[in-house]
């Protein structure tokens, strides 16, 4: 064989050796420089979080209520007739009719037997309130107001005169508050009124201390009862 054939022959053999690894090597170099654009894909298919807006305590969605109405059990009868030996029990509506201003009614019933006579005391209450809520958070927050309450009181027992055994007591009041809901299931009312006599005849003296006029700072708990409602039964 001649040198020209054996070099040749030589560089047969390594192109079919070198042919393989060039292209070995020229796809190994794509990929890398596909890598960055692969990778920009993928992180722009990625899901971008959205900043979520700070909250403060008047935007703090838990603590507003997100009804415009309310049917609420009012535990303030009760502990008030708790704490003149005997019970009660209070309802109220309350509903916005536009977005700063809602009227509220209220139906009470409260019976008390005073300590000091012999007497059993029956009240049914009736009211109608209106309120505005500057901050306008729904039914929550600082409000201003004015009520009007009637009282039907009935009077049974010894200490009692047969001719005084009923009276009739009409009273209104300017109001300043701040509500609280909790979840939409408690809330809780912080006021301070001023009532004024309007109509009443001589009332007793076993309620003159229960029916007083004037200044008057108090706490009412609230039990939304048709939020609880339907947390218990639709589900």
């Amino acid at each position: 064989m001649s040198k020209k054939q054996k070099l040749i022959k030589n560089l047969i053999f390594l192109l079919l050796i070198v042919s393989p690894l060039f292209a070995q090597a020229q796809k190994k170099q794509e990929e890398l420089d596909n890598a960055p654009q692969q990778l920009l894909k993928s992180e722009s298919q990625e899901e971008i979080p959205i900043p979520q807006p700070k909250t403060s305590f008047f935007n703090f969605q838990n603590f507003n209520f997100d009804e415009n109405h309310i049917f609420s059990l009012d535990t303030t009868y009760l502990f008030s007739g708790l704490r003149n030996n005997g019970w009660g029990l209070g309802l109220s509506y309350e509903r916005l009719i536009l977005p700063f201003l809602s009227v509220k009614s209220d139906f009470s019933h409260t019976t008390l037997w005073p300590t000091d006579y012999d007497a059993t005391i029956t009240i049914v209450g009736l009211s109608l309130n209106t309120f505005y809520y500057p901050f306008n958070k729904g039914l929550n927050f600082l409000y201003v107001g004015f009520g009007c309450r009637t009282d039907f009181l009935m009077y049974s027992g010894d200490d009692v005169s047969s001719g005084h055994t009923k009276d009739t007591l009409i009273r209104i009041y300017p109001q300043i508050g701040w509500k609280q809901s909790v979840y939409d299931y408690v809330l809780i009312d912080i006021f301070y009124s001023y009532r004024f006599s309007v109509s009443s005849t001589n009332l007793p003296e076993f309620i003159t201390d229960i029916t007083n006029n004037g200044s008057g700072l108090g706490i009412k708990l609230k039990f939304n009862l048709q939020k609880i409602w339907r947390a218990i039964f639709k589900r």
